[in-house]
């Protein structure tokens, strides 16, 4: 009796370890064909995008820029023709200041807020004398960065003209006043915006030239501020799209030259 009840206490108990044993016998393989499905299914996954942060643009308080004409008549001669006007160097109407509105826009875009001096009169034919007030003024109610008077100059294509790959442009010169005390400010900032202009396009920039002694104002109003520069922005012979395309640049320029000025 005792035997008999051994007996069917074993049986009973090998009938209730079986399924145990059977699962523990197929988890592994189960384990490794759900891996193996999953790997099929997930895209894999590197260190460096789980690491990665989101890019985070730094935001920059805009530049300001004070821009005005002294000798607002001057014109381009190409220009003049395309419109089917009388070809000359000096026009009321369509004339260096024309391009007013693609300053501010090229300005704009590299984050340089522009004014322009509006409260004279551009019909008439101004000079260093008769323009100072109005710059005096403007300079003395708001706080800018840089001050520019933009001329074009009298000399021909061949020194004016850069082609540079298949683009031509229309180069700039700066002039400064040596005549006045802290010319030297003005000279340097020049030199900074020159530099600027020849690394984004070599050779756009006939650089600085310092006038003083007879025959010329020697000093340009840049008395009245240390970063007031005096550009010529191409010739009488230079096209709108040279003029366009160089404009383009010296944006670019005077945000590279304040942006490397920006503490790190």
């Amino acid at each position: 009796m005792a035997n008999s009840l051994k007996n069917l206490t074993s049986i009973l108990l090998l009938l209730f370890l079986t399924p145990i044993i059977i699962a523990t016998i197929q988890t592994p393989l189960s384990t490794q064909q759900i891996v193996e499905n999953k790997k099929e299914d997930t895209p894999v996954v590197y260190a460096a995008q789980l690491e990665s942060k989101p890019d985070i643009t730094e935001i920059i308080e805009p530049k300001k820029a004070f821009v005005y004409f002294t000798h607002a008549h001057e014109a381009y001669k190409p220009i003049l023709a395309d419109k089917g006007e009388k070809i000359a160097i000096y026009d009321p109407i369509t004339n260096i200041s024309t391009f007013q509105e693609q300053i501010a826009a090229q300005f704009a875009f590299h984050q340089v807020d522009t004014q322009f001096l509006e409260d004279h009169n551009p019909e008439v034919m101004d000079n260093y004398n008769t323009i100072r007030p109005f710059v005096q003024n403007a300079i003395a109610h708001s706080d800018y960065d840089i001050v520019l008077d933009i001329h074009r100059d009298a000399l021909k294509a061949k020194v004016t003209t850069l082609r540079n790959g298949e683009e031509t442009y229309a180069k700039f010169i700066f002039v400064i006043g040596g005549e006045h005390a802290n010319y030297r400010w003005n000279e340097q900032l020049a030199q900074n915006l020159s530099d600027q202009l020849n690394k984004i396009v070599p050779g756009i920039s006939r650089g600085v030239i310092v006038k003083t002694g007879k025959g010329v104002d020697g000093v340009y109003n840049q008395d009245l501020a240390k970063n007031l520069l005096v550009v010529e922005l191409g010739g009488v012979d230079n096209t709108e799209q040279e003029v366009d395309r160089s404009i383009a640049i010296l944006a670019k320029a005077i945000s590279n030259m304040f942006n490397q000025q920006l503490p790190s």
